[in-house]
């Protein structure tokens, strides 16, 4: 008689039947009652001189990501350092395919899912019935608990900001449509256009076929082109940077830059990036704090929730002020 046949017989989580039968929290009396009761009716005999182990949070990361690698690293050291607190292991895995989630579920308390994995994944981890919370975007209507960056909060407030600086030309720089957090801010930054008339937003979306250099040349209206880019990620920022010092143009005095994310990359270039700092760690702590909340069958059957944690305006040299 094992953890997982009381767990089954009584269609709850092994980890409940661990936690109750240790005479520890996370279960509410009623059922570590039940719990007992049944263990003592199906015969289960608790292994002795073994010291019960740690419950296990499962990070699980989508494809190596070069451009949020450090955002992640942030996370997993908040989700690390909470679960350390709370008496929980952590074990990492990478872009596991849905036929290995079931090994990882068996062992596993919950999990926190970090960026974009395939629907199928997705689909095999809630099959677990295990505590799940994804950071980064989900699918519209996806019954799973989020927790983010407030990305169209965050472009709105670049918009605001550039408007008040004297910038009417502006652009969004991104290489994909297919993120959401990106094209958030892209939405963000069109809604503070509408509230100034005369300010045009722009998009451009490069690639190997539809380099930078051509495609900000592109733009030009009657000889003018746009006096701020805003990046959808600092790494990019870099880059936009780099590529405007090639073509013969100043940053900021001919093209104020604006990157997102504040990562180490924004302080190594010249002029430092303006940009928007993610809460990286505190979004890690709240993923954790948000699997534990689930763990408590009185929370357990609440409809999903998503969590937005506000980025901070980090201003440095990048962004001229073009207002009289």
């Amino acid at each position: 008689m094992t953890l997982q046949d009381i767990a089954d017989h009584l269609g709850v989580s092994k980890f409940a039947v661990s936690r109750a039968l240790a005479g520890k929290d996370g279960v509410s009396p009623t059922t570590r009652q039940r719990i007992a009761d049944t263990a003592v009716e199906l015969g289960y005999s608790r292994p002795v001189d073994v010291a019960p182990a740690q419950p296990i949070i499962q990070i699980v990361f989508a494809e190596h990501d070069p451009v949020n690698s450090e955002l992640w690293m942030q996370m997993q050291n908040g989700i690390q350092g909470e679960a350390a607190a709370a008496g929980f292991q952590v074990q990492t895995h990478w872009a596991p395919d849905a036929e290995r989630v079931g090994a990882i579920a068996g062992i596993s308390a919950g999990f926190i899912l970090v960026g974009q994995h395939s629907a199928e994944t997705v689909e095999a981890f809630r099959r677990s019935g295990q505590a799940m919370v994804r950071l980064g975007w989900v699918s519209p209507l996806e019954q799973t608990d989020q927790v983010s960056g407030a990305d169209h909060e965050a472009g709105n407030a670049v918009g605001q900001y550039l408007i008040a600086r004297g910038h009417r030309r502006i652009a969004f720089v991104h290489g994909s449509r297919v993120l959401r957090g990106r094209m958030e801010r892209l939405f963000g930054l069109r809604e503070a256009a509408l509230a100034c008339a005369g300010t045009r937003i722009s998009e451009i979306q490069f690639s190997p076929a539809n380099p930078f250099a051509e495609a900000f040349l592109n733009l030009s209206v009657d000889g003018e082109l746009p006096t701020a880019l805003f990046c959808s990620h600092d790494s990019l920022g870099v880059f936009v940077v780099s590529e405007l010092h090639r073509l013969g143009y100043s940053v900021p005095d001919d093209v104020s830059v604006i990157g997102y994310g504040d990562f180490a990359a924004a302080t190594q270039i010249s002029p430092m990036l303006t940009t928007l700092r993610l809460p990286g760690t505190d979004m890690g702590i709240a993923a954790f704090r948000t699997v534990m909340d689930r763990l408590d069958p009185s929370r357990r059957q609440l409809p999903p929730q998503r969590l937005m944690l506000v980025p901070e305006l980090i201003e440095r040299d990048s962004v001229a002020n073009l207002a009289p």
